[in-house]
């Protein structure tokens, strides 16, 4: 993609951002249980880069693990991030507003069905490994991804 062409496509992505907003907001509100604070929110080229350096990374590890509840997965997700700040990424939202730094997560609260959501990543800021939580006809899988 040339240099002019990923300009006007981040221009249209730009505009969606102002579509989408809200639902995002509301999303990013049910998972972090916190005021969501504007200022938290990467530019869409800052986003971009965290995502074209993992597509540039190896992958040492890829993993998909079943689990049966929301509590296992958050406790999966806080064992693999010790607390630091990672980049949180909702469905396809995020590409339209940008990733979302923080440091907390909360699942319990979070409903799939009535946010209308279905993919929810987290990245830690060293870009050491990625946790997509997918959720498709009331399963939940968690897929885990460790770059080298």
């Amino acid at each position: 993609m040339s240099v002019l062409e990923y300009k006007r496509a981040l221009l249209y992505r730009k505009a969606q951002g102002n579509v989408h907003r809200e639902s995002y907001f509301k999303k990013t509100h049910a998972l972090t249980g916190s005021v969501v604070n504007k200022g938290d929110f990467l530019t869409l080229e800052e986003t971009d880069g965290i995502i074209d350096a993992l597509k540039k990374s190896k992958v040492d590890l890829d993993q998909s693990i079943q689990l049966d509840n929301y509590q296992q997965i958050i406790s999966f997700i806080k064992a693999q991030l010790g607390g630091l700040f990672f980049y949180l990424l909702i469905d396809e939202e995020w590409k339209y507003c940008g990733a979302y730094i923080t440091n907390f997560i909360h699942l319990e609260d979070y409903s799939f069905d009535t946010l209308k959501s279905d993919e929810i990543r987290v990245i830690p800021q060293d870009l050491s490994f990625q946790i997509l939580v997918d959720f498709d006809d009331n399963e939940l899988t968690l897929e885990y991804t460790s770059y080298k």
